[in-house]
């Protein structure tokens, strides 16, 4: 069977669909993936097949101007008056629809993948006339998000033909049924797998320490935006108190933080999996693939939770009592991150929705389900 998957080009939404990509290439299936950016790259690191579906669009630079003037604020030097290149409200699916549907008239799949904002896969689905399978990210997403992404598309429905989209063929939940906020009807549930890329890890990581370590992120899309000023508060809590800090921005440049303390390492792009697996806790900007690489982890956690889909990750995290949502600057403090190391309950409850996820099916048990899907849709057409 051939299975292709929509990917946005941004690497929080098109990471955490990589592992069921994984697992249908090792179930015998052909994949490939349409995107377009920096993403076609990673997603070739990754070991599969990619095609970008809309050259010469640098979908980080176009988003991050986007935010900008949404924000009123300038643009970057070299930027003023040039218009950007695309529009990117549907997430790229516009700038990559003629360039997917083209690939995929000829290369013909059986079954097509995308997140909630990858919805070019549901228009291809509608196109070619099979199922589509909405891989859900995390807690923001919902089916009147998913309408609303589609109506972002109705140039390109039109373009080739089409009234609108189909309804997916399922919804595949990755969240913990504990905090799962979908009353999507075809909802299945699949368990999050954490996909970062592969690295060489520093022996550091795994040397014994006398103290808890706590890392702090940013995610890939935040820094590019509002650079990593919203981290400083945590930098100068680090320096009352007794933990070790790492800093993992993404290659961003922290000298805007100032000098750092001794009790502060930065870091370049490493798998946050592997950085959680030897931490005790973790500050975030709220981004679905970290809010659930945390879950994942069953670590305690402060999300920022501001702009986008953050706020309803942090909501999610907050209600389930796994997690700290400082509500007002004035509670960026050492106070914040000693209550994170110490409070008993955070850390528990972190841990139960750990060993719930553990719990949910594998991508791999997925596959099976998912294939009888098309072929039974196949039959039927």
């Amino acid at each position: 069977m051939r299975v292709l998957f929509a990917g946005p080009p941004f690497f929080g939404l098109l990471y955490p669909m990589i592992p069921l990509a994984h697992a249908f290439q090792a179930g015998g299936h052909d994949v490939l993936v349409g995107t377009c950016g920096a993403a076609a790259r990673r997603t070739e690191e990754a070991g599969l097949l990619a095609v970008d579906c809309a050259p010469g669009i640098d979908p980080d630079a176009l988003y991050a101007e986007m935010e900008k003037r949404r924000e009123g604020k300038p643009p970057s030097p070299g930027e003023a008056g040039r218009p950007p290149k695309g529009k990117g409200f549907s997430f790229f699916s516009d700038e990559m629809a003629d360039g997917m549907l083209q690939v995929a008239g000829h290369w013909r799949p059986d079954l097509v993948v995308h997140t909630p904002n990858g919805v070019v896969g549901q228009l291809l689905a509608a196109r070619l006339d099979i199922p589509s399978v909405l891989h859900a990210v995390g807690f923001g997403h919902t089916g009147a998000h998913v309408r609303m992404m589609n109506d972002a598309l109705s140039d390109a429905y039109e373009r080739h033909g089409l009234d609108g989209p189909r309804p997916v063929s399922a919804w595949l939940d990755v969240t913990p049924p504990s905090m799962s906020r979908t009353d999507e009807p075809r909802r299945w549930s699949m368990r999050y797998v954490p996909f970062n890329g592969g690295a060489v890890l520093p022996g550091w990581l795994y040397e014994p320490r006398e103290r808890p370590r706590v890392t702090v992120t940013l995610g890939t899309v935040r820094p590019v935006v509002d650079g990593v000023s919203p981290v400083k508060w945590v930098v100068d809590a680090a320096r009352e108190t007794d933990a070790e800090f790492v800093l993992a921005l993404g290659g961003a440049d922290p000298a805007g933080l100032g000098p750092m303390p001794d009790n502060v390492r930065t870091v370049p792009w490493t798998p946050l999996g592997a950085l959680l697996a030897a931490s005790d806790a973790v500050v975030h900007h709220g981004g679905a693939g970290t809010t659930l690489t945390a879950l994942d982890s069953g670590l305690p956690q402060i999300v920022l939770g501001e702009g986008a889909d953050r706020p309803a990750n942090a909501a999610a995290v907050r209600e389930r009592g796994c997690g700290l949502v400082p509500e007002d600057p004035q509670d960026l403090s050492p106070a914040l991150i000693h209550q994170l190391l110490t409070d008993g309950s955070l850390r528990e409850n972190a841990r139960e929705v750990a060993a719930e996820m553990a719990a949910m099916p594998s991508p791999a048990e997925s596959v099976g389900r998912l294939t009888e899907l098309a072929l039974t849709q196949r039959r039927a057409r």
